[in-house]
């Protein structure tokens, strides 16, 4: 059964053999393995039910609904924005559907790093594949493309870099372009359709619109979860959830996972919780074309550029491209200028193509709980990943020019533009990315609740548990010991499927 805050009219008390925190691409599968061994299944989860129905391709009603803190989320001195989903299949709802495994360069470093001992290759080769059969992920193709990526493709092959085609998990796709705000076509594979639905049916209960507040252990025991019941319009608390319950799985996402473990003053004797937060930092250039683009049609992400991404650690070419094209009020919101300069470029929004560059970030920021139900997260990019972004951005603004430009914008606090290639180089000599003049977002939080055989240097084992709590489990990007470099939904998939099959064998 699934419930929302409508249905709650009073204090509840749960009772599972697994309650599961969180229902992104971590918890659901996490979720979906326990009621199918049968096992007594509680998922609390701090967003809406939303269905395909609701979803009405507004910007400004969309973003509220589906992104923590009404898309407001930032670090600390807001410098960064955060995009992180909320709603019942967590950033599954909003994401662009890419797929990709980590890649074997990372995965070996996590093991140098880590040990991870049972969690090899080979058993990484396997989860992948089966996610991937799940998810009905599938590689697209040339007639995948919608304008904006062809500008990115046709940037590659004039310049030589390296590029392709990425995976997606979608099915019965109009390439109608409002992914971020949800598929009112029910196109996307997501969490919920896939592995919550039959959860769902084997019996698994879901609290909806209620946030996960504090765990209450004694000894070496996790008892209990404490939450709140939330009006979904305001916030207010109505009513208190207590759910008891064999074991715990926080799946919370990397901020909310590091402040809920932070807030209930779980056993941390190495100060390790939260303190090892990577973001994939990244930001956009437009170019404006002689000709209508309508770069907002069809599927947003279906080309990438890896010329510039290389995985070894401490590598000076750390950047992913890619096109990232935004709706009328993200443009607007990102240029700079008011009256008729702003104007003027917003004139051009049908010319426009938009290229972005996110960095494979070896800084390290930090997570933490604000009050009763907030994250503060603390992250500035250090000045190797601030380069990194600066090469990124003048190689996407090389791509547009060579894709047939006549314009390169770049979205500073007074947007700079572009005439000529013979521009970029000079432009960028002298750039530096600068907080609070540069539009930088981050998608991919990860990293805060991280695996690893060592209790000393790690927080959870590489079956998940929590190394100084028996009965708690971590599934969300807050496993990753570091950076990826790319997509996480199909590594965050595969290791929750992990950590749920693990959960099963200790609870049974």
């Amino acid at each position: 059964m699934i419930f929302t805050a409508e249905h709650i009219t009073r204090d509840l008390e749960l009772t599972a053999d697994v309650c599961v925190i969180g229902s992104g691409a971590g918890g659901a599968p996490v979720a979906d393995a326990a009621a199918a061994a049968g096992l007594r299944v509680a998922v609390v989860e701090a967003g809406r039910f939303w269905r395909s129905k609701d979803f009405s391709q507004l910007e400004h009603e969309m973003f509220p609904r589906l992104y923590q803190d009404k898309a407001g989320r930032s670090t600390s001195d807001k410098a960064i924005h955060l995009h992180q989903g909320k709603g019942l299949g967590g950033s599954t709802l909003h994401n662009l559907n890419l797929c990709a495994r980590i890649p074997a360069p990372v995965f070996t470093e996590w093991r140098q790093l880590r040990g991870l001992s049972g969690l090899d290759a080979q058993v990484m080769d396997g989860l992948y594949a089966e996610v991937e059969r799940r998810l009905l992920v599938s590689r697209l193709d040339e007639s995948n493309l919608n304008a904006n990526n062809r500008i990115l493709k046709q940037g590659c092959e004039a310049l030589g870099y390296r590029g392709g085609f990425l995976s997606h998990n979608r099915v019965g796709c109009l390439g109608s372009g409002f992914c971020e705000l949800g598929c009112p076509f029910d196109a996307k594979q997501n969490a919920l359709k896939v592995f919550l639905t039959p959860a769902v049916r084997a019996g698994a209960v879901v609290v909806c619109d209620t946030t996960a507040v504090l765990l209450r252990f004694q000894g070496r025991r996790v008892e209990r979860l404490e939450a709140d019941v939330r009006d979904p319009e305001t916030g207010d608390v109505r009513h208190r959830l207590t759910v008891t319950a064999k074991v715990f799985c926080s799946s919370a996402s990397a901020t909310g996972t590091a402040a809920l473990l932070l807030r209930s003053e779980v056993p941390d004797p190495h100060g390790l919780i939260g303190s090892r937060l990577h973001i994939h930092p990244g930001a956009a250039v437009a170019g404006i074309f002689d000709r209508d683009l309508h770069s907002w049609r069809g599927i947003p992400q279906s080309y990438e550029c890896t010329e510039f991404l290389d995985f070894a650690p401490g590598s000076e070419r750390r950047v992913w491209i890619l096109p990232a094209f935004a709706h009328p009020v993200g443009v607007s919101a990102i240029l700079a200028g008011t009256g008729e300069e702003h104007g003027r470029l917003m004139s051009a929004y049908p010319r426009m193509a938009a290229i972005s560059a996110m960095v494979h970030d070896e800084t390290v920021g930090s997570a933490a709980h604000r009050g009763r139900h907030g994250v503060t997260v603390d992250y500035w990019m250090a000045p190797s990943d601030r380069g990194q972004l600066a090469l990124g951005l003048r190689e996407a603004s090389r791509l547009l020019f060579a894709a047939g430009a006549r314009r390169v914008v770049v979205p500073l606090a007074r947007t700079v533009e572009l005439s000529t290639t013979a521009e970029v180089d000079p432009f960028f000599d002298r750039f530096e990315v600068q907080k609070h003049d540069l539009d930088i977002t981050a998608v991919h939080p990860m990293g805060t609740v991280w695996l690893g055989d060592d209790p000393v240097t790690s927080c959870v084992d590489p079956n998940g548990r929590y190394h100084h709590l028996d009965n708690l489990y971590v599934a969300d990007t807050s496993l990753f010991p570091t950076s990826i470099g790319g997509p996480p939904q199909l590594t965050t998939y595969a290791l929750g499927t992990h950590v749920g099959r693990r959960i099963v064998a200790a609870t049974r």
